[in-house]
């Protein structure tokens, strides 16, 4: 247990998308050990439930699919009612699949865009005119390294990750005014279920653990306010798979 002295973020609330497994779990394990209320939310109602039982800390679960305009709006609501307004958002939510291009269907094309990018398009829309209205804020842009650089079999999935890349870098620059921080995460190879049985038991030792990703989430969201950490690139130490 952190000494209460020392806890950067109490008092504040955070909302993680995607939050009941991987990074997105570790991040909010992270912001309770610094004194933050935590709300995950996702699609899976039991998973985060689980998620939170397993944090403790007065964690709140609140299931979300980020790809529908009315679940956002009406979860935005629900976490400013229960927690106060939210200080940081964390659009973790995400999916892909490993396919090649002509291989990959329209349903899933429609998919992997409506939770990668319309889902932080939703999210992001919702928190900001509190955000813009207080002075203050950060949103954290869980992305991938397909945004900058190429692999195969994840077109689609490179597609959608290079669009929030995008949104995110125009964004800042829309909002940096008011005080608010727009930061775009690009983790390598990371031990976590977005990666398929096989992948993960061939290469574990060679991943990075979704701790280490949190950890520097949390520097920089722990930055002065007067610094913006605007990207953060992470690989593991031997490179990419």
């Amino acid at each position: 247990m952190a000494d209460e002295s020392t806890m950067e973020f109490d008092g504040k609330t955070v909302w993680i998308t995607g939050g009941g497994t991987g990074i997105g779990k570790a991040i909010a394990a992270a912001f309770v050990h610094e004194g933050a209320r935590v709300v995950l939310s996702g699609r899976g109602a039991k998973r985060i439930d689980e998620a939170a039982a397993e944090l403790g800390n007065g964690v709140r679960a609140i299931p979300c699919d980020v790809s529908d305009a009315n679940e956002v709006a009406a979860v935005t609501g629900r976490i400013s009612e229960l927690c106060g307004p939210i200080d940081i958002l964390v659009n973790n939510a995400g999916v892909t699949v490993f396919k090649p291009f002509l291989s990959t269907s329209i349903e899933e094309f429609d998919e992997l865009t409506a939770v990668n990018l319309r889902g932080p398009f939703l999210t992001t829309k919702a928190v900001l005119p509190s955000m813009i209205e207080r002075g203050g804020g950060t949103v954290v842009m869980i992305n991938s390294m397909a945004a900058r650089q190429v692999f195969p079999n994840s077109s689609v999935y490179a597609a959608t990750k290079g669009g929030l890349k995008w949104l995110a870098d125009c964004l800042r620059l829309e909002v940096r005014a008011s005080g608010i921080r727009i930061i775009n995460v690009h983790p390598g190879a990371t031990n976590t279920p977005i990666w398929p049985d096989p992948v993960r038991s061939k290469h574990a030792e060679r991943m990075m653990h979704p701790e280490d990703v949190a950890e520097a989430i949390l520097s920089a969201c722990k930055a002065p306010k007067s610094v913006m950490i605007e990207e953060i690139v992470l690989q593991p130490i031997g490179g990419a798979l």
